[in-house]
């Protein structure tokens, strides 16, 4: 492993970590030092040999929670500070608010509902669950083995080591599934999912997804095809185009990503879709042989997908920072917001 010098870093994201800072400015500079030099270590013991890896590992904890420690009493004392400041000024609480207005759904509200509705019209079973599931339901039934990364602490949120945080709404269509007696399941679910990710532009620790099982014999690949293009169809518009390449997930056999056509160039190739014409939208395939004989179902095919309703938001509307969309920013809640 490379000689790094922690004590010179940890004394340098102390300056930078200044009192003029807001809980949002000091995170990303917590996230800034994590990807910088955390995140290549992590890479740097996979390739360890296994002598090593105990020590390398020891050494990243013991970097990471100092670097973590340090942000986290610097955040301390400017929440701490913002709170004084609320509870210096003197508030009357029965005062009537003649400024109150309707409220509105935010656009991940909008977008869900709007896939959703498409199910409907196909007499899918709508469900949102529970988001504390067990790992039987997250991993075990979905045919994830036991030494799959998803299943460290390092990537899932475990509040014990038979129960988690769901890291995807799959955990609810496989409680569906399970001893399930119909011919024909159809299901949709959707709502929060949470990864042990470090929040950026991109990424957040926690999304939302919506799952799509139809279970039922005689379905194949053309089923398939048709229901995301149709589905692809009715959120971005007719002109838009599908293509399937193939991928791998535990859950499903053969796998697929699936590809549009880009909303803003319409394929002709620009900034947002790096000059490719498509963009990555969703995961999809034949739900695997292992799950059906988990779920102990009377069926024998079934097709499954899975898409992040974030992703397809930030597409939808031009998002660029999937933060915004948690922000509860009244400019860009207002902009969604019908009547008054």
């Amino acid at each position: 492993m490379k000689s790094i010098d922690t004590n010179k870093i940890l004394n340098e994201l102390k300056d930078k970590l200044n009192d003029d800072l807001n809980e949002t400015q000091i995170i990303e500079i917590r996230n800034a030092y994590i990807n910088k030099y955390i995140s290549p270590l992590y890479e740097e013991l996979k390739l360890a040999q296994i002598a090593e890896k105990k020590n390398i590992g020891n050494f990243v904890n013991i970097f990471k929670n100092e670097i973590n420690t340090i942000v986290e009493e610097v955040l301390t004392k400017v929440r701490i500070e913002s709170e004084n400041k609320f509870h210096k000024v003197d508030y009357d609480v029965n005062i009537d608010n003649v400024n109150l207005t309707k409220g509105g759904l935010t656009p991940i509200t909008l977008v869900t509902n709007e896939i959703l509705e498409f199910f409907k019209a196909l007499d899918f079973q709508v469900v949102s669950g529970e988001e504390v599931v067990s790992t039987k339901y997250n991993f075990d039934n979905l045919n994830i083995d036991i030494n799959h990364p998803a299943r460290s602490y390092q990537d899932s949120f475990f509040i014990n080591a038979s129960t988690m945080l769901r890291t995807h709404c799959t955990a609810i269509t496989a409680q569906v599934l399970e001893n399930n007696p119909n011919n024909d399941i159809r299901v949709v679910t959707y709502g929060n999912v949470y990864r042990n990710d470090e929040d950026d532009a991109t990424h957040s620790h926690q999304f939302n997804q919506v799952d799509i099982v139809w279970a039922r014999d005689g379905l194949n690949l053309r089923n398939l095809k048709w229901l995301i293009a149709s589905l692809l169809k009715h959120l971005f518009g007719e002109k838009v185009e599908t293509r399937f390449r193939l991928s791998y997930f535990p859950f499903t056999e053969p796998s697929f990503e699936v590809d549009m056509t880009c909303p803003k160039c319409h394929g002709k190739g620009c900034p947002m879709c790096k000059q490719t014409g498509w963009i990555e939208i969703l995961g999809a395939g034949m739900l695997h042989e292992n799950v059906l004989l988990s779920s102990n179902i009377p069926v024998k095919s079934a097709l499954a997908a899975g898409l992040g309703v974030d992703r397809i938001t930030m597409l939808k509307f031009g998002f660029t920072d999937i933060r915004d969309l948690y922000s509860n920013d009244f400019r860009i809640l207002n902009q969604f917001r019908k009547g008054n």
